[in-house]
């Protein structure tokens, strides 16, 4: 039934994607020669049911909106080229040699294309800030954003001879999705990390941060500037837990906290990013009080709103509705947001 239920899932959003692209314009505006490349990396069937590949296609979309020309790279020649305009999608399918680091071979394929006169969406100082913890909270201390109490240590041991008090966070360095949280509230659970080879091999540094009593987030996608989707995490149960709705966090969409509006969008900009999901909460809860940014990326997974609510927001995202179906919703609103992504690197590279 999973397998099932998988094609049909995958079947609605090829479908949703292919009503979406204005095919006769895109083979008027497909052209051999044109200075705008779109680069796809690995042109494999695993990619056709990858969430790059939608992006991709909501790239094409966003750039016959705008009536641009444009043609198709594919493979691991794109260092041949020279002063192009490359649009790409952010995943981690760039570490072909399995780092742990995985991040690190997307800024330095985007670093060495920028070097070689080429213009690079997103740019390499974007780039940077995926699923990339060190150098977000150091970015985000360089910029003053108000942010929970957070320590970078070298190593585990300089953690363990900080003594910092309990309860608080460990995340690592590389993560996503409420991967990589780890809530330690005494030694045992230290204790435990601290005995995980795998999390000490994959962190070169050790990321502690305070724990802020809160019970929701509000997860806010900006676009040169401008909020084009937001929607409340929130966690139902007494105790504190990740408010991904992987762990059956409920989703508001209709609620906004307005006063808050315009400091979201100044803190965004103040760190120079052309599109970027951040994660903020309050302190208690308590609106009246400054927000609390606790993340930000350069690569999200928007969630559409859904109309029907007798079920947890989860259920939609991992089952099948002919008539009122997540993916092809998903697609729908990736489309939206490239188109807005598309528009706002053209206009700022002059094209």
């Amino acid at each position: 039934m999973k397998s099932i239920t998988r094609i049909l899932k995958r079947l609605a959003r090829i479908f949703q994607i292919i009503v979406s692209i204005k095919w006769i314009r895109f083979w008027k505006l497909y052209h051999s020669k044109s200075e705008i490349l779109i680069w796809i990396p690995n042109l494999s069937l695993l990619y056709f049911g990858s969430d790059a590949f939608i992006w991709d296609m909501a790239t094409i979309a966003g750039l016959v909106a705008e009536n641009k020309e444009f043609r198709m790279v594919t493979g691991k020649r794109i260092g041949k080229y020279h002063d192009k305009k490359i649009f790409f999608s952010i995943n981690n399918r760039y570490n072909i040699y399995g780092f742990d680091d995985y991040t690190n071979i997307l800024l330095h394929i985007t670093r060495q294309l920028e070097i070689q006169g080429n213009e690079v969406f997103p740019k390499q100082c974007e780039t940077i800030f995926w699923e990339n913890k060190t150098y977000m909270h150091q970015r985000f201390y360089m910029a003053k954003v108000h942010e929970p109490r957070t320590r970078i240590f070298d190593s585990m041991k300089h953690l363990l001879n900080a003594k910092i008090k309990f309860p608080y966070l460990i995340k690592a360095e590389h993560s996503c999705s409420a991967e990589g949280v780890f809530k330690i509230a005494s030694y045992a659970d230290l204790a435990r990390l601290v005995a995980d080879p795998d999390f000490i091999r994959k962190n070169r540094h050790i990321i502690a941060q305070e724990l802020i009593n809160m019970r929701k987030d509000l997860r806010v996608i900006l676009v040169d500037g401008e909020i084009v989707l937001h929607y409340w995490r929130i966690n139902k149960d007494k105790e504190w837990k990740p408010t991904s709705t992987s762990y059956g966090s409920e989703v508001d969409f209709d609620s906004f906290p307005e006063h808050w509006r315009q400091h979201i969008i100044d803190t965004f900009r103040s760190l120079e990013l052309t599109t970027g999901a951040f994660d903020i909460t309050w302190q208690d809860d308590d609106l009246s009080t400054e927000p609390i940014y606790l993340e930000v990326s350069p690569f999200y997974q928007p969630n559409p709103k859904m109309e029907v609510r007798e079920k947890a927001y989860a259920f939609y995202k991992q089952h099948f509705s002919l008539f009122n179906s997540w993916d092809a919703k998903y697609v729908d609103v990736v489309f939206r947001i490239k188109q807005k992504q598309v528009k706002a690197y053209l206009s700022a590279s002059a094209l």
